[in-house]
């Protein structure tokens, strides 16, 4: 296994499909953006939804939530971007690896393997379907795994510092954005939930 790839596993702590398609839009992206990734502080990654495939962005481009460089755009597509902030340079790759996948078989062994009762014969298939689709996916030609769009984006908005208020119920402090009016009170999402139960 590639040490690149083997460094994503790691920080995901373990090899599943969706770690390997993160790893190949990841690799592809730093590849198409090239010298616009010279300052990587002035580098975004932009994802689409919440998957396994985040870790290896993150491994990869080293864009994190953590340095507010890793932005989850909730499109709820498998939608990875790196964007130059400063020129608004950035590189699209859309899986389309998944909208032909056959997942029927893949999620009925994994659901049989939760079980108690789980077969040797059930774990081995299914150990053996995820590393020939994992195999099949390092191997691919980017063509047969993404559609990639250079465009021009406006730079996103960078959460940073942002003043803080107390929670009306909890007393925490939270971003004031955040707090919601209900009852006289100023609340946060969490008393929210919790009033709302």
């Amino acid at each position: 296994m590639e040490k690149v790839f083997q460094d994503a596993v790691d920080f995901h702590r373990h090899l599943c499909l969706d770690i390997a398609i993160g790893y190949r839009a990841a690799e592809l992206l730093v590849q198409e953006m090239g010298e616009e990734l010279k300052n990587m502080k002035e580098v975004v990654a932009l994802v689409g939804n919440e998957t396994c495939a985040l870790d290896a962005i993150q491994e990869i481009t080293g864009c994190t939530f953590g340095k507010r460089n890793l932005i989850l755009t909730q499109v709820g597509k498998p939608v990875y971007i790196l964007q130059n902030t400063k020129t608004g340079n950035s590189v699209r790759a859309y899986c389309h690896y998944w909208d032909t996948f056959d997942h029927t078989e893949f999620r009925a062994l994994r659901k049989a393997v939760k079980k108690p009762d789980a077969t040797e014969a059930e774990k081995h298939a299914l150990e053996k379907m995820t590393k020939e689709t994992i195999d099949q996916i390092l191997a691919a030609p980017e063509a047969e795994l993404f559609t990639v769009t250079r465009l021009v984006l406006p730079a996103p908005k960078i959460a940073g510092k942002y003043p803080a208020a107390a929670c009306g119920k909890c007393g925490e402090y939270v971003n004031e954005a955040l707090l919601t009016e209900t009852a006289g009170q100023r609340l946060c999402k969490e008393c929210l939930a919790v009033k709302a139960a």
